[in-house]
């Protein structure tokens, strides 16, 4: 019997999967991260309608809609995981995530499991900002750890990634948590009050110089 052959999946209006500009790939990152939350929404609010359907009513809500969503939702997880490998091989670097190791042109860091957890989440999101309690809890799943645990490895991480001549940075903004910024990106601001300046000339600059305790980390 033959094996049925896997079609690619559909892509989106104006979405080019051979793009050759990373900053295209994280454009697609947050727009199927926005479309995955919205789905999960979705998805969450018809379950919870369905214990106070009739039997039948719940048969066809699963069969057309629960389904339908479902199916909707690994494609979009499939072409955000794409996104991702898409972005870092444009940007020159490759993340093993068997032996936790970050490269760059030859370049090696081994990261600890702590350091790899920040990094894959930060660079999911990238350029936007993450706060430190979404860190604790997503990334390491331990919201009892405290904020100084976080820095320490945040600062230990940002080390290891200027150590490989990365145009790259771990950024931080008070009240809004970090981010992993590009050189050619502008982090978005989750105040509204704009982008922030990669020259120096601005609220920070990819030197680290942004924050008070010498390593881009409010004290």
């Amino acid at each position: 019997m033959t094996a049925p052959t896997l079609r690619p999946d559909r892509l989106l209006e104006g979405e080019d999967s051979r793009t050759l500009f990373a900053r295209d790939a994280r454009h697609w990152i947050g727009v199927y991260q926005q479309m995955i939350g919205f789905k999960e929404d979705l998805l969450g609010r018809i379950r919870t309608q369905l214990a106070h359907l009739p039997a039948v009513a719940r048969a066809d809500v699963v069969e057309n809609d629960i389904n339908a969503l479902e199916d909707q939702l690994l494609r979009y997880r499939r072409r955000l995981e794409f996104c991702y490998s898409r972005q870092w091989q444009l940007e020159g670097l490759q993340i093993d995530h068997d032996g936790r190791t970050l490269t760059y042109r030859e370049r090696v860091i081994s990261l600890t499991k702590r350091e790899f957890q920040l990094l894959v989440f930060l660079v999911g999101r990238s350029p936007n900002f993450v706060s430190p309690t979404r860190l604790l809890v997503e990334a390491w799943h331990d919201g009892n750890l405290p904020e100084e645990t976080l820095r320490t490895y945040i600062a230990r991480l940002r080390t290891k990634i200027v150590s490989l001549g990365v145009r790259a940075a771990i950024k931080n903004k008070p009240r809004a948590g970090y981010a992993i910024v590009f050189v050619e990106q502008a982090p978005i601001s989750v105040d509204g009050l704009g982008p922030i300046s990669l020259d120096g000339a601005g609220l920070m600059s990819l030197d680290g110089a942004d924050g008070a305790d010498g390593h881009g980390m409010e004290g």
